[in-house]
């Protein structure tokens, strides 16, 4: 596993564009992002799956989002709300939805910024 912080901050703000943009695109995917290039990029920045992030309980969620400190906590939460609304899109569970507004209104409040796409999503039902 990687160890410097700075490194990994980088990598879950990359993760977390790439999915962002990967929302953008649904469904046509015109990015050409596959399903093997999102899991690789999260197994990088994080250590854990895609599926591993998918299938963890609230606490394990929230062990995982201050595992990465103050400076790395805002990131997780944008990469995490970003994952489990691209995991809506795909599957149309809304649990995933649920979880990924839950994980943007944190996102607004923690790092103190306000994306009207952000907002959007987190008014949907």
């Amino acid at each position: 596993m990687i160890q410097s912080k700075d490194f990994l901050i980088r990598l879950l703000k990359e993760v977390a564009a790439i999915l962002n943009k990967q929302i953008g695109s649904f469904p046509d995917n015109i990015l050409g992002i596959t399903e093997a290039d999102i899991d690789l990029q999260i197994y990088t920045a994080t250590g854990l799956s895609k599926e591993d992030f998918l299938s963890l309980d609230d606490q394990s969620l929230e062990q995982a989002i201050q595992q990465h400190g103050e400076q790395g906590s805002p990131l997780m939460l944008d990469f995490l709300a970003n994952l489990f609304y691209y995991q809506y899109q795909i599957s149309g569970n809304k649990d995933f939805l649920k979880r990924a507004q839950n994980l943007y209104q944190r996102y607004q409040e923690l790092s103190g910024t306000f994306s009207m796409v952000y907002f959007q999503r987190m008014q949907q039902s």
